[in-house]
Parts: structure tokens; C-alpha cells; sequence
């Protein structure tokens, strides 16, 4: 709520002689009724229902939102996404109804009085938004083969990985520090299955904290030893490290000769409508994430931290820190950008159905199009 209050403690410094501008949100609420509140420090006007849409399981009603801020406050893309967030919470716990605020930014268009507002998630994963690949088909029969020969454990497993796989991606307009945390779950739950935890003391990234607690304590060699061993064997404890090593010993050196390809859609504001997705130059996974193994792991620990963060603490995550920076390498001193994160597990649930899967020939069956 941080940025709600942020916002009231602003306009609670305005005195007459104060400039102000509009900030505009749109608000989706449940129902054939859009919310409608005047005369009041928000203004939210009923624009109607809205159309049907297969992606939703209710009808949906539509108002505009406005509020007053200091003029370049109402830009600032940050500060947007997180105020827009505060104000559906507390819409969300006021009303008891679930309450939108679409990731937008708000256009002016050359004709009077209308204005555009566009999604900015787009700049998150510029891949996995990108048109369709080409030959869909062969692409589907090989998963689906190689999923179907999977033993009832493997199934389960790599099932459980995928399915968050695909939550994060549908998570990601509306919840995007939950959409993260989902990729973490889905390599963590690999891991757990397939990864070794660390024999090495020394490769524990709790280790110099412990020693430096037995040192504190005056442990004997053999009750420092015995710690030691207690602590090595503990699988739980070490559930960071597995999650680490399992992924940087599994990928393999091709990952990072595979193509990175990114798309970017324009957006028409003086006939509103997309425009064709617009590639951008081709590159390998190499050209935007490291071949540094090393490097990686301490990227992932940071990453596994976030995930907890967001899951024991419900830390906020700035919106455009998921997104890949543009230079020409992400930094491995922080947590992975969403769409490095997505490619990693995407791979790995490849590796592992291709590792314990016996392909499986499937139903014989062709159905034609309807002339």
C-alpha cells in the first residue's frame, strides 16, 4: 500500500496555487454493473459491460478511474503499475468483489478528447508473446508423444512443473511477482525429483554462517564434525543448493546456441487496433545470458530468494525488474529476468522428457475440416 499512501501524502501538500493533472486507470468488476462513484476524491464513471470473453468465466463491467497527481507522477511507469495494484487491493477488500486494474499506460490520439491505453507487459517476455512458430503441429506431436511415455512418477512429476509453467504465463498480465514465483516452483519441483543435493560442505552457501556459529559456540572438533554431517544430510535444508546445482549441471551447452527470438506489437492509436508483430534482430541465448555456470547459480540462488520473499514476506516486485534490460548481457548479480526464467524451466522440462520418456505412438485417428 505503500504507493496509495505515497499518492495521499502528495495531494495532502497541494495548496491552490498547485498545478494537477488526471492520472486514468480502467477497473473491470464482476457483473453487468460497472462501479460508479462521484463527488468524491476518486471518480470512477461507468463505461458498461463488456463483450463477451472466452477468458473469463463471468461477465465483466468496465469504468474509467480518475484521480488527480502532481503533473509527471502520472507517466512514471513504476509508479503506475504499483499504485494501479493498491487500488484494486483495496477496491478488492472495501467492496468484497474481485476488482482489476489492467498494466496500462494512457496515449492522447490526434482526435479530440480520446485517448488510448496500452499494455505495457508486452517488454516482460517478448518471446513467449510473440506469434505463433512456424509447423505447430509437429511441435505439439512430439510433447505429446513424448509426455504420453512417461512412467506414472515422471508424469507426475514433469506434469506438475509443466502445469506452473503454463500458470506463470497466464498469471503474468494480472499477477506478475506470482507468475515468478511459479517458475521457481516449477524448477525447484525438477529438482527435488532430479537433482542431487551437495556433498561438499564447502558448496553449501549456509556453510560459512554455520562455522562461523560453531566457532561461536566452542564446539569440540567431533561436535563441529558431527553438526557438519547432520546438517549435509539434511535434504530440506538444502533445498536452495539442489534447486542451484540441479539446473546449472543440467542444461546442457546447446541452450545457449539456441535462438532468442523477440517480437514487439505496435499499436495503432488513430484506428485502434494492433499492428503486426514486429520482429527484432535474432540472436542465441549466449548473447543475452552468460556462459558463466558459476555466474548462473549465484543468479539463481538470488532468483530462489525472491521467490521466497514474495511467497513468506509478500514482497513487491518492480514490474520492469522482470523484464530483460537492454544491454547485451543480463546481470548475474541479480535475480534472472522472467523471460530467462521461463526459457530455463521450459528447456529442463524438455531434458526431462526426453531423458525418461519412450515415445509413444499415438491414436490413429485424422479428423478432417467441415467444408
Amino acid at each position: 500500500m505503500k504507493a496509495l499512501i505515497a499518492w495521499l501524502d502528495r495531494l495532502g501538500t497541494v495548496t491552490p496555487d498547485h498545478s494537477l493533472v488526471q492520472s486514468l486507470f480502467r477497473v473491470t468488476v464482476p457483473g453487468l454493473a460497472p462501479l460508479d462513484i462521484t463527488n468524491w476524491l476518486l471518480s470512477v464513471d461507468p463505461l458498461g459491460p463488456l463483450q463477451y470473453d472466452i477468458r473469463t468465466s463471468i461477465p465483466e463491467s468496465l469504468s474509467l478511474l480518475r484521480l488527480l497527481d502532481i503533473p509527471g507522477r502520472e507517466g512514471n511507469i513504476s509508479e503506475r503499475h504499483r499504485l494501479g495494484a493498491d487500488l484494486a487491493c483495496i477496491m478488492t477488500l472495501a467492496l468484497g468483489r474481485k476488482v482489476f486494474i489492467p498494466h496500462e499506460i494512457v496515449i492522447d490520439t490526434p482526435q479530440p478528447n480520446q485517448r488510448m491505453f496500452i499494455p505495457f507487459l508486452q517488454s516482460v517476455d517478448r518471446t513467449a508473446l510473440g506469434p505463433l512458430p512456424a509447423d505447430p503441429k509437429a511441435k505439439l506431436h512430439a510433447y505429446l508423444s513424448g509426455i504420453a511415455g512417461l512412467g506414472v512418477e515422471d508424469l507426475e512429476t514433469i506434469g506438475a512443473a509443466a502445469s506452473v509453467y503454463h500458470g506463470a504465463l497466464v498469471l503474468l498480465d494480472h499477477g506478475p511477482r506470482a507468475a515468478y514465483a511459479l517458475l521457481v516452483a516449477g524448477i525447484e519441483v525438477l529438482s527435488r525429483k532430479y537433482g542431487a543435493p551437495p556433498t561438499d560442505w564447502t558448496e553449501w552457501d549456509e556453510s560459512a554462517s554455520w562455522e562461523t556459529f560453531i566457532a561461536s559456540q566452542q564446539l569440540t572438533t567431533e561436535q563441529a564434525d558431527d553438526l557438519r554431517e547432520r546438517l549435509i544430510n539434511n535434504k530440506q535444508l538444502r533445498l536452495k543448493a539442489m534447486f542451484r546445482n540441479y539446473t546449472v549441471s543440467r542444461l546442457s551447452d546447446g541452450f545457449w546456441d539456441e535462438p532468442w527470438e523477440e517480437w514487439i506489437y505496435g499499436f495503432s492509436v488513430n484506428d485502434d487496433r494492433w499492428l503486426p508483430a514486429k520482429p527484432l534482430p535474432t540472436r542465441n541465448v549466449a548473447s543475452i545470458l552468460p556462459r558463466d555456470r558459476v555466474g548462473l547459480s549465484k543468479a539463481l540462488g538470488l532468483s530462489y530468494d525472491l521467490r521466497s520473499a514474495i511467497v513468506h514476506e509478500a514482497n513487491w516486485i518492480e514490474l520492469m525488474s522482470l523484464a530483460p534490460i537492454p544491454v547485451p548481457a543480463v546481470d548475474l548479480n541479480k535475480p534472472l529476468p522472467f523471460a530467462i526464467l521461463r526459457a530455463i524451466l521450459a528447456e529442463l522440462i524438455w531434458l526431462e522428457i526426453s531423458a525418461h520418456s519412450t515415445p509413444r505412438q499415438l491414436p490413429d485417428f485424422q479428423l478432417l475440416r467441415e467444408k
